[in-house]
Formats: structure tokens, C-alpha cells, sequence
């Protein structure tokens, strides 16, 4: 791009910005909102990959800056993008036509690339499910950068039966379980039951999440409400959230493409399952199907697998723990990272440790192995706010009879 060229973009821009200021009375924040994404891709994208300017934009260009470059080029992007660029492209189009700039059916082309933002969200998605420490990375990663997938295998067999993970099954039974304190099955149903009841309701703009007024509606019908900010959303309520991205892994939700919450006949199928089945199968969902990462809040970064790839260990050392005996969390964590006749050093030690400590591992999976029944824990008295803000600071944990039993029959001893 010339100079001169980048001038005139900058003007074009900036003439978009003054119009939404102006003539659609946004704020100044929200102005410049929109410009920012319009200039990112007019000065970082367009010149480079497309080879083009704004005023010659297609539809295939939105889709290859918004499914391809932006999630591989632009550092810290993620799926709550996706929908505030794409209002921007729309705002930005439709000021260029009212100038005269760019004719109806360009528009209209460009309006239809718009359309649908849960094909772009699930381009991030299947790029974050990628395993760099895959054997199979390079093609996994050249199948989704060609974009190589076929719509049609990626539609779900809602009346498939769900599968009964033997391993789990055997580990407990019926009366262990119905002995048990867990009411995680309750509170699942209770949560089921509320989106049965609404369904088609409308989602938060960023991340497609449950709106606060229904998390909070959540919240106080589980059997232990949490204690919630006004301010708070669905990734501060461990349990909703928990219970939300488990649904998404059994497929007994989708979202739609107007960003609404639907539900499918699978929560029907679920329902049907007897109480043994349907703990196997959402605890199955948290240990073995769903990606540890996406419990926590979005963006939280660092390599939350990493942790989940230990897990068969994490069981095996879990279940040499004595029922109802307290275990400082530290201590036990520390031991767990301590390899057996080493001599390791101390720094290599703490970095272990603080793998598990300051990582999904703490903040999400042992309060939702808490919430299953299997563990129970108290956080250390006089926390520091980033501690808790963060749900961090476990201070002990004990193991439950039906915590002992599972985690012996999942373990790698």
C-alpha cells in the first residue's frame, strides 16, 4: 500500500468514524470501536492477502479475513470477536452505500457474509480443539486451514443413544451412589428443566453465553446457590457454567444462528437414562470429552490440556487418599509433582506445582469434582482479592467413599 493510498484509507475511515458520531449518535468509544476493526483490516489484511482496498470488497474477503487470517495473524483473538467485527463490517457497508460508494448488490453480498457468525465462531473453536502436541498436527492443521470439512458430517444424529462409559460403570454402583451427598444430578435436571422451559432464549453477544438475569434465575434454583456479584457472568457461577459446557459436549444444547439457545431431542434421551447412567455420562463428558479449558472463563490462556492429559495419573493418586481425612492442597500437589527416587531440583518442582495451582486444575476441576461428590475443599482464610476473583487459594480437600471408588477405576495404577 502507498502512502497516498493509506491516506485516503485513513480518510475514509476517519469519515466513517465522524458519520456514526454525528449522524447515528453512538459514543465516541463505540465509534471508534467500529473504526479500529474497519482499519485493522483495510491496513493489516486488504493490502497483502486480498489485494485490494475497502472499496472493492467481497464477500469471500470477509469470509477469508474473519475464518482464516485474523484467527492465525491477530495475537490474543478469540471467538467473542467474531460478532462485533462483523456489526462493524455491516455499519461500515451500508454508511458506504448511503454515500453512494458501493452499489446495492455488492452490498447485499457483503450483508450475507455477515449473516451467519456461528460459522466463524466455530472456526475458532475447531482451531482451538487443534493438538499441538498431536502426531498428527501438521495434518490436522493443513485440514483445517483449507477449510476441509464437510458440512454434513458436522450435523449430529440427535436420536443416537448416549454411551455408557463402561469403565466408570463398574468403578461404583446404585447404592453408592444414592448413599452419596452429591446433588449434582438434581441440579442438572433443575437446570435442564429451566432450559426446556425457555427455550429459544437470547444469548449474550460475546461468547454466546447465558444472559445474567437467567444465570442469576439459575443460580438461586440450585441445591447451593453461589454466592454471585450483581456484576457477574456466566463464567464466575462455576456450576452453571459447568453445566453449560457439559450440555454442549452432549449436544442437549445448540447455537442458533440468530444467537438464541435451542435445545435438542437428546436432553429427551437423556432423561430417559436410569440415575447411574446419567451420572457415567455427564461425569464421563467432564473427564474424558470436554476440553478442560473451555470450564474456565474465555481467554484464560496457559496450556490447560496439558494438566487434562494427566488426569489418569491425577485419579491414581486421588484414590490412595483416605475417605474424609484432610489434605493440605499444597502439600498434596507438591507430592504429586515430586517424581518418585529423583533428585530433581527445586525450581523444576515449583514450576510443576504451580502447573496445578494457578491453573484450571484448582480453579475449576476440584470444585467440579466437588459438585459431582467426589471431593469436598475449603479456600484459606483471608484470600487476596486476585485469589479470589480467580477461585484460587484451596487451602485443604478431603475425598469422599464414592470419590475413592471412582477414582480407582479410572486411574492408570
Amino acid at each position: 500500500m502507498t502512502p497516498m493510498e493509506e491516506e485516503a484509507t485513513e480518510k475514509l475511515v476517519e469519515s466513517f468514524y465522524n458519520y456514526q458520531k454525528q449522524e447515528k449518535g453512538l459514543s465516541e468509544e463505540t465509534a471508534s470501536v467500529h473504526a479500529d476493526h474497519i482499519r485493522l483490516f483495510a491496513l493489516h489484511y486488504l493490502p497483502g492477502y486480498a489485494e485490494r482496498n475497502l472499496l472493492e470488497v467481497t464477500d469471500r474477503d470477509i469470509d477469508d479475513y474473519l475464518s482464516n487470517w485474523y484467527i492465525r495473524k491477530v495475537w490474543n483473538s478469540c471467538k467473542s470477536d467474531v460478532r462485533p467485527i462483523l456489526t462493524a463490517f455491516k455499519k461500515f457497508y451500508m454508511f458506504l452505500h448511503e454515500c453512494g460508494r458501493v452499489d446495492k448488490d455488492q452490498l447485499d453480498e457483503i450483508l450475507l457474509a455477515c449473516k451467519n457468525p456461528r460459522r466463524y465462531i466455530r472456526r475458532f473453536e475447531s482451531h482451538d480443539e487443534l493438538d499441538p502436541d498431536s502426531e498428527t498436527w501438521d495434518i490436522d492443521y493443513e485440514v483445517w486451514f483449507m477449510d476441509e470439512y464437510d458440512e454434513e458430517e458436522l450435523e449430529v444424529n440427535y436420536e443416537q443413544p448416549f454411551e455408557v462409559n463402561e469403565k466408570i460403570s463398574t468403578a461404583f454402583s446404585k447404592d453408592d451412589l444414592s448413599l452419596s451427598r452429591t446433588t449434582v444430578l438434581n441440579d442438572f435436571q433443575t437446570f435442564l428443566n429451566y432450559l426446556l422451559a425457555h427455550n429459544g432464549m437470547k444469548l449474550t453477544a460475546a461468547n454466546s453465553f447465558i444472559s445474567r438475569r437467567d444465570l442469576f434465575a439459575l443460580n438461586e434454583a440450585m441445591n447451593s446457590p453461589e454466592e454471585l456479584k450483581n456484576t457477574a457472568n456466566q463464567p464466575d457461577s462455576r456450576t452453571i457454567h459447568l453445566f453449560y459446557t457439559l450440555s454442549k459436549t452432549l449436544n442437549l444444547l445448540v447455537v442458533s444462528a440468530n444467537n438464541k439457545l435451542a435445545v435438542t431431542p437428546r436432553i429427551d434421551r437423556f432423561k430417559q437414562l436410569s440415575q447411574k447412567e446419567q451420572f457415567v455420562v455427564l461425569f464421563d463428558a467432564l473427564w474424558n470429552e470436554t476440553r478442560w479449558g473451555k470450564i474456565l472463563p474465555p481467554d484464560s490462556g496457559g496450556s490447560q490440556e496439558s494438566v487434562r492429559e494427566e488426569r489418569g495419573n491425577i485419579a491414581s493418586a486421588l484414590s490412595e487418599c483416605e475417605v474424609d481425612e484432610k489434605y493440605q492442597f499444597v502439600d498434596w500437589i507438591r507430592e504429586f509433582c515430586r517424581v518418585p527416587g529423583s533428585a530433581e531440583d527445586e525450581l523444576s518442582l515449583i514450576i510443576g506445582v504451580a502447573v496445578y495451582l494457578f491453573s484450571v486444575f484448582e480453579a475449576r476441576i476440584v470444585p467440579a469434582l466437588t459438585i459431582f461428590g467426589l471431593l469436598d475443599f475449603g479456600f484459606e482464610k483471608d484470600r487476596k482479592e486476585y485469589l479470589v476473583n480467580h477461585g484460587l487459594g484451596i487451602e485443604w480437600f478431603t475425598i469422599t467413599k464414592l470419590g475413592q471408588k471412582i477414582f480407582r477405576g479410572i486411574g492408570t495404577a
